[in-house]
Parts: structure tokens; C-alpha cells; sequence
């Protein structure tokens, strides 16, 4: 009597791990689309939404809006995660430059101390003191030139992301009448 009441993934034998097992992942699966798919921006739209809001110019300023705002606080966090990032890479580079240089400092005074060597050898051998800061300062300004190129062409879409924003604004507020509003206003409270 019992056993007729038990659900359909419990047998005789034992509970079916992989039933259940597979309806949870799966329900994880759905979960993740569902979640990837609020994150991902608006749902795909189809041929006769499209249609709809060309016919009828649909413009959603409140969407457009919030998606300009977010691409624009995405690029001041990634230009200002690219300054920090900078800053610990150029301290970094300075001192390995430094060790480098203490390096091949003392390379060069241990090998060129034996009396037997020509002054093309001791040369060769007091290279790397010389090699070693010219190296790091030209990877450091390469380093610094592409940084600064890709803040700017961020910054670049920064301003134009603004713009675009406060054109939006702007269309809005002549759509709601907000500058006739706002006058009517103004001439009601110079009248009180």
C-alpha cells in the first residue's frame, strides 16, 4: 500500500539517482540560459516586433538609456582596472630592470678580473650593462605607448557615449514638451 504512493523515480529497489540527478541539472542548465540571457542584454526580437516599431517609430529611450550608462560605466572601470593595472606593471618592470642590471653588473666584474683577456673580450663581457636599461626603458615606453592609445580610444567612446546620452535626454524632452511645460511653469510663478 506504501509502495503505490511512493513517486514515480522511487522503485522497489531504491531511489533512481540519475532520474533526479539529470531533471536538477537540467533545471541548472535552464537557470544559467535564463540568467545568461537577463545578463546578455534584451531578448532577441523578431520580424514582426521589428516591423512594429519601424511602422509605428518605437524608440525605448528608458532601455537605450540604461544600455549607454552601462557601457559607459564598463569602459571607466576597465580604463581606471587598466591604470591600476599600469602602475603594478611599471613598478614591476622597474625592478626586475634594476635586478637585471645588478645582474650583469657583477657578471661583469667577475668575468673581466681575469688578467689574460684583450679589450675586445672585456668589452663584449660589459655589454649587458648597457644592453639591459636600454631594453627595459624601450619595453617600458612600448608598454606605456599602447596603454595610453587603447585609455584614449576608450575615452574616445566615453565621450561619444555621453553625447549620445545627453541627445537622448534631450529628444526626450522636447518629445514630453518639457521645455513648454517648464516655461509655463516659470510665467505661473512670476504671475503668484
Amino acid at each position: 500500500m506504501a509502495i503505490s504512493k511512493l513517486p514515480s523515480n522511487i522503485s522497489n529497489s531504491g531511489f533512481n539517482f540519475s532520474h533526479t540527478f539529470s531533471n536538477f541539472s537540467s533545471g541548472i542548465m535552464a537557470e544559467e540560459k535564463a540568467a545568461k540571457e537577463v545578463v546578455d542584454g534584451e531578448k532577441k526580437r523578431g520580424f514582426g516586433s521589428w516591423l512594429w516599431l519601424w511602422l509605428w517609430n518605437g524608440d525605448d529611450f528608458e532601455k537605450r538609456l540604461q544600455y549607454i550608462y552601462k557601457q559607459e560605466a564598463t569602459l571607466v572601470a576597465r580604463i581606471n582596472r587598466r591604470s591600476s593595472t599600469w602602475r603594478s606593471t611599471a613598478r614591476n618592470l622597474i625592478l626586475v630592470s634594476v635586478l637585471l642590471e645588478v645582474v650583469a653588473l657583477v657578471y661583469a666584474i667577475i668575468t673581466t678580473r681575469t688578467m689574460g683577456l684583450d679589450w675586445q673580450m672585456r668589452a663584449l663581457r660589459v655589454l649587458p650593462i648597457f644592453l639591459f636599461p636600454a631594453f627595459s626603458s624601450a619595453f617600458y615606453w612600448a608598454l606605456f605607448s599602447f596603454t595610453r592609445m587603447r585609455d584614449s580610444r576608450d575615452q574616445k567612446t566615453v565621450d561619444r557615449l555621453q553625447a549620445e546620452r545627453q541627445e537622448k535626454i534631450d529628444e526626450l524632452k522636447e518629445r514630453s514638451n518639457y521645455y513648454a511645460t517648464q516655461q509655463l511653469i516659470q510665467v505661473h510663478l512670476r504671475a503668484a
